[in-house]
């Protein structure tokens, strides 16, 4: 089930983001999180942006996360949104990244976003070709612009327009429509 993001589910979304940051150069972070900071980070996001786990309806255990944010600080860029999706890596290839994308779309798109844009870092060959099969372009790639593990990466930016820029458009509607925590 795909649903709100609660407090309670910070652990075990910290232990998926985790895994990503410590054995991967999927993350560029490059030190594990605290759960205290991981809620900031998500008390932060949900008080205006959606934010959804998937929860396995059987066990009960969260599986994966997404969610959106500001793609930029700057104001001229708030119809312009920011994604990231985390998938246990214990069940990768189980479709929970495309249901958890599905869910989070619908919810930008409710918001009142023209483009989601998605960072992906050069190594992530399964993100890439994930977001390709999302309608996803990839619109800029910068080589060897950071430094994790050993070795330079690079990251690709893509964008997927959801809703075409003409006109005046309507404010975003940044409200927590999620109700996350």
């Amino acid at each position: 089930m795909i649903r709100p993001i609660r407090e309670s589910d910070v652990p075990a979304c910290v232990d998926i983001y985790n895994h990503y940051i410590c054995n991967t150069t999927y993350s560029f972070e490059t030190e594990a999180l605290t759960c205290d900071s991981f809620l900031e980070r998500v008390k932060r996001i949900s008080a205006d942006y959606p934010y959804l786990v998937y929860e396995d309806e059987e066990s009960g255990l969260i599986l994966g996360y997404a969610y959106l944010d500001r793609f930029s600080e700057r104001g001229a860029y708030r119809f312009t949104c920011d994604l990231s999706i985390y998938v246990s890596s214990d069940v990768l290839g189980q479709e929970i990244g495309y249901r958890l994308y599905d869910a989070i779309e619908k919810q930008g798109i409710a918001c009142g976003f023209y483009n989601i844009i998605a960072i992906v870092t050069s190594e992530n060959e399964r993100s890439m070709r994930f977001h390709e099969r999302q309608g996803f372009v990839c619109a800029a790639q910068f080589d060897d612009v950071a430094f994790k593990h050993g070795r330079w990466l690079g990251v690709r930016y893509y964008r997927k327009t959801v809703r075409q820029a003409v006109g005046v458009p309507k404010e975003p509607c940044l409200q927590n429509l999620t109700g996350g925590a």
